[in-house]
């Protein structure tokens, strides 16, 4: 690329002339001033800018504007390169690039406006070159976007630092030589052919496979049917056993079951005998015990009518006797009238003595409160001291001697007692 002079407009006044640059869309600029330093770093956008130049001044010596277009760029080149067999190769490559816009100044510096010729397009043969010397001239169609990258790749590693963007790399048209056209239009005729040998081999091959799969299932279809009738014949035989076996099973069971019956009837006969005679040892026991309940029942009313009847002897002497000692009674008191009160109370004492028993003491009056001091020798309180009839330590009292007083013998159960005496 040149440089480019857009809208330019000239005007003509009698002191000099003035002009203007247009920057198109899509494009940036740099001014160039001789008289202020050359290039200016400030990048311009689109818009028009003024580059007055008097008529006076000679041609170059006027400021004027670099204009570079910072869309991408697409580019071809036809270049001759060597596949890794040696085998050349006429190949149309093309190219998309831009500058980089914040290094527009050292690009315009360092390289100028003519960067492709003057950059990328040595830089861009001399990457590819390198790819396709180790590329295989029959990968070219296989691996034709990994050869596009590995190009790409070495191109961008070589414009390193030189302030321009590759967008990508497309091989466009690869021409080969007529001997090598000619042997890749054998070997494809040659590959063809064996594929069609192949075919027909596999073909051939399938056909054989069939025959065999086709005789296989044949074969398996005979083993099936007669497997099948033998399994037929012997599930015949089977069944025919099975119903003998069962019809067997069956006559076993009803003689079983009849003799099972008869079993049956006798031991329900033996219970029967068995209960009923149970039935009546039980009526037996039963009988048995009413009659010995009656039985003692009877000895109860007669041991009731013994015992009523002692009763009654017995009442009809305590009757006797005690009609027997009022007699006695009377007697004595017509006999002793002129007892003294003394031989009244002693006669008294010794009645009492005659109701308690033998050694039986009675006290009269309320003895509780006077000392036990004051009556040593009274037995009742020696009783309650001592079981021998006497305080701890004593000799038991003599035992008293019998009295035959009103009457009384020893033979009719009564009996004086000697401890009557109050003092």
């Amino acid at each position: 690329m040149g440089l480019s002079f857009v809208g330019l407009v000239a005007l003509t006044t009698g002191t000099g002339c003035a002009a203007g640059v247009a920057v198109q869309p899509g494009h940036r600029a740099l001014r160039f001033d001789p008289e202020n330093g050359g290039i200016q770093h400030e990048v311009l956008k689109e818009g028009f800018y003024k580059t007055p130049c008097p008529f006076w001044k000679p041609e170059g010596s006027c400021a004027r504007l670099d204009d570079f277009d910072v869309t991408y760029t697409t580019s071809k080149k036809a270049l001759r390169a060597l596949s890794a067999e040696g085998l050349p190769l006429d190949l149309s490559i093309a190219v998309t690039y831009r500058p980089i816009i914040s290094e527009l100044y050292l690009l315009d510096t360092e390289i100028g406006t003519n960067y492709f010729d003057e950059v990328i397009g040595p830089e861009f043969q001399s990457a590819a070159i390198g790819v396709f010397a180790t590329t295989s001239y029959l990968d070219l169609h296989k691996r034709n976007g990994m050869i596009e990258d590995a190009v790409e790749k070495q191109l961008r590693e070589r414009l390193k630092g030189k302030h321009i963007e590759v967008s990508r790399v497309n091989i466009e048209n690869v021409a080969y030589a007529p001997e090598i056209r000619q042997s890749e239009t054998e070997r494809v005729v040659s590959q063809e052919q064996a594929l069609r040998d192949k075919q027909i081999m596999e073909n051939a091959a399938m056909q054989k496979k069939r025959q065999l799969e086709l005789a296989a299932q044949t074969k398996k279809l005979e083993l099936e049917t007669a497997s099948e009738q033998k399994k037929m014949e012997l599930s015949a035989q089977t069944e025919q056993k099975k119903l003998e076996l069962s019809a067997q099973a069956e006559q076993s069971k009803l003689t079983a079951m009849s003799k099972l019956e008869v079993d049956k009837i006798q031991i329900q006969t033996q219970t029967e005998n068995e209960k009923f005679r149970i039935e009546s040892e039980l009526r037996n026991k039963q009988q048995e015990k009413k009659l010995l309940l009656e039985q003692a029942q009877i000895d109860r009313i007669k041991a009731e009518g013994d015992a009523t009847t002692k009763v009654a002897t017995a009442k009809g002497e305590a009757t006797a006797r005690s009609a027997l000692a009022k007699a006695t009674a009377d007697e004595t008191r017509a006999s002793v009238a002129n007892v003294t009160p003394m031989h009244v109370m002693m006669h008294a004492y010794d009645a009492l003595g005659h109701l308690g028993g033998t050694g039986t003491t009675i006290m009269l009056g309320d003895w509780s409160r006077t000392p036990q001091f004051l009556f040593p020798k009274i037995p009742g309180f020696q009783q309650m001291f001592n079981p021998y009839g006497g305080f701890p330590g004593m000799m038991p009292a003599p035992a008293p001697a019998p009295s035959a007083t009103n009457g009384a013998t020893p033979g009719d159960g009564s009996k004086l007692s000697a401890n009557t005496n109050p003092y």
